[in-house]
């Protein structure tokens, strides 16, 4: 079976304009993503999937010159542009990830992959019961599931948000939850999505070195607490 990781990136945020190709700490925000994708053990093919919109030329010329592979499809229908790319590389299943996640954990990639292949799932997912910081949310998703979603379902909800519909009718599907078995992880970000995040994102960042792209989520996390702790957040 393949499996592909499929980075979901466009550069239209309205609260951080430009944000893919935004420097965190002298990298733009997208290329720390592939940086942590490309620390799977698996032999993972890795897609940016972007719009076809002349504003995202931008991301396809970056992730060209990163080697890594271009799918460009609907700027609104992101669960159509998923399937289009899922069915132009031929994966079988493929990780959703989205473009705000410095700190993609990618041992949790190799993990609910191996769940997922196992036990024929259609989502092996970290986030049915949240005990994971946000900016963390793994999930593996079946393409044959995918189809079905498009297939039942034309909200525009459902379809920007791949996986919405699977946990709003999981009865419908094959799905596992992997918990952290930490509650308090979960009352921390790492996601960007303001530059208050970047700031945090560049901290952590500073005490993950010299190589914060193969730290572990355990290791992240603690740095995290460290910063959540000095802004007197409870965790």
């Amino acid at each position: 079976m393949s499996t592909g990781l499929i980075i979901f990136a466009r550069m239209g945020s309205r609260r951080l304009p430009g944000k893919m190709l935004l420097p965190i700490a002298g990298r733009p925000l997208l290329g720390r993503i592939i940086d942590r994708a490309r620390c799977a053990s698996g032999d993972y093919p890795i897609v940016v999937a972007t719009s076809t919109e002349a504003g995202d030329d931008t991301i396809e010329r970056f992730a060209r010159n990163e080697g890594v592979e271009v799918f460009r499809g609907s700027r609104d229908d992101v669960a159509a542009r998923a399937l289009a790319c899922c069915d132009v590389h031929g994966f079988d299943r493929f990780a959703r990830i989205c473009g705000d996640r410095p700190f993609l954990p990618w041992e949790l990639i190799d993990e609910l992959r191996g769940i997922a292949e196992e036990d024929d799932l259609d989502l092996a997912s970290n986030v049915v019961e949240k005990t994971y910081p946000t900016g963390t949310t793994t999930e593996i998703v079946a393409t044959s599931a995918l189809r079905r979603v498009l297939e039942r379902t034309f909200d525009r909800q459902d379809r920007e948000h791949i996986t919405r519909y699977i946990y709003a009718k999981p009865e419908g599907f094959r799905v596992v939850n992997r918990s952290s078995g930490q509650q308090g992880w979960r009352l921390l970000n790492l996601a960007i999505d303001d530059q208050a995040d970047v700031e945090r994102t560049e901290w952590i960042l500073a005490r993950l070195k010299p190589e914060p792209e193969r730290a572990r989520l355990e290791d992240v996390i603690a740095v995290a607490t460290e910063w959540a702790a000095g802004k007197e957040v409870e965790v």
